[in-house]
């Protein structure tokens, strides 16, 4: 049985690349893969004409496992094997030969082409361990960046800076902490506000090697994260893979330009894109929610010039602004007083989990560690003894039911 080690996982694709048989699925949230049904296949039990067997195979001396053969000869897509399959691996595909896919032949081919040997076979290769402890990291953290700069162009204010490639990227005080740098980066390199981060979703549309430009001077074998590349001695060449992390580090590293790469990205998703929404269209800029948010976690310029909700005139253009959620005042806050919790809310008439700050005053020593970290500058210091610092959002809704223009919304 494969097993993975899914805190180490980069999501880079390879072994779903690499599977002669289609059993794994690496989407942002997860791997999807056949484990076959902890070696008693419930597809093999059903299927009523013996197209799929169960085989003991020998993987070490003396160590055998159970893996899927398939006899194309028997199959009659009935499709019982699709019915039943607990990981919704197995697909009836009608083409010839190959009429059924999704099962684990235990190739182990996965295992071979992992880059960071998070995959493995219980008793003869276990899976790699991955430290994630990200408490007391801060609101950035960046280990072991390989600098291959993917997190560069993602970043919506121009944060974060690759003086060279191959070299650890910096990120300045600009960084908003919407996450996105997180979830595009190919190594889990860079993480924010302590999250773990969704990743976004690649394809890599073609890469391409000009042999006659290369010079064997194996730059790009050397630079890859993930051994992906290998070195062809007899003729002072490279082979590529077919799939691969899609860092493109190789690609920027190459001194003659012989390896070109063209990666689709899948959309990424912010921090503010989910919990509280605002209609633009819709907002008029009254402040009745920041007035009435018991946190302060909403700041509004009125067409009238008035800040709220502290009530004092601005010569300020009419503005909304809010706190995200982000996390990063729960990243550095020494005592735990702040700390990112899951809240459900209902959305069209669906209970979804969303993150809140939750808040514990008895713990706050009033540091200011928070009010720093903060990007929006919406944490700060009140004269209340039960509320010292305001400015966190904790999703209670109530700006949603003051708006009278029905502009917010959660999301």
């Amino acid at each position: 049985m494969i097993v993975f080690n899914d805190d180490g996982c980069i999501k880079c694709g390879a072994c779903q690349g690499t599977c002669p048989t289609s059993a794994i699925e690496v989407t942002p949230n997860a791997i999807v893969h056949c484990d076959t049904c902890g070696e008693e296949p419930k597809c093999a039990d059903v299927c009523p004409n013996g197209a799929l067997k169960v085989e003991e195979y020998e993987i070490a001396e003396g160590i055998s496992q159970a893996r899927l053969v398939f006899n194309s000869i028997l199959c009659d897509q009935c499709g019982k094997c699709e019915e039943v399959c607990p990981q919704e691996t197995i697909k009836v595909t009608g083409t010839k030969l190959k009429e059924v896919e999704g099962f684990c032949v235990m190739c182990q081919k996965c295992v071979d082409i992992c880059p960071v040997d998070v995959i493995g076979v219980p008793g003869v290769k276990e899976p790699a361990e991955y430290d994630l402890d990200l408490k007391g990291k801060g609101p950035v953290y960046i280990k072991d960046c390989v600098g291959c700069g993917t997190c560069v162009d993602p970043c919506p204010v121009g944060a974060i800076t690759l003086d060279e490639v191959g070299s650890p990227v910096t990120v300045n005080d600009d960084c908003i902490r919407c996450g996105l740098c997180s979830q595009t980066c190919p190594w889990n390199a860079i993480f924010i506000a302590e999250k773990k981060p969704i990743k976004r979703t690649k394809e890599i549309k073609s890469f391409t090697f000009d042999s006659a430009k290369c010079i064997g001077c194996n730059t790009c074998v050397e630079a890859c994260p993930g051994d992906f590349i290998a070195a062809n001695s007899s003729s002072l060449t490279v082979a590529i893979p077919s799939v691969c992390a899609a860092c493109s580090l190789c690609v920027n590293l190459c001194p003659v330009n012989a390896l070109e790469i063209d990666v689709e990205w899948g959309e990424g998703s912010p921090v503010d894109a989910e919990g509280i929404g605002r209609d633009v269209e819709k907002c008029d800029f009254i402040g009745a929610c920041a007035n009435k948010c018991p946190t302060e976690a909403i700041r509004v310029v009125t067409k009238t010039g008035m800040s709220c909700p502290a009530l004092v005139e601005t010569d300020a253009e009419p503005s909304f602004t809010s706190c995200i959620r982000c996390g990063a005042c729960a990243s550095v806050c020494s005592n735990d007083a702040l700390k990112v919790e899951q809240y459900e809310v209902t959305i069209n008439g669906e209970a979804v989990a969303r993150d809140r700050i939750a808040f514990n005053p008895s713990k706050c020593n009033q540091c200011g560690d928070c009010i720093e970290a903060c990007p929006y500058d919406m944490i700060h210091k009140t004269e209340n003894p039960k509320l010292p610092i305001a400015g966190f959002c904790t999703l209670c809704g109530q700006c949603l039911e003051a708006c009278p223009e029905d502009a917010l919304c959660y999301k």
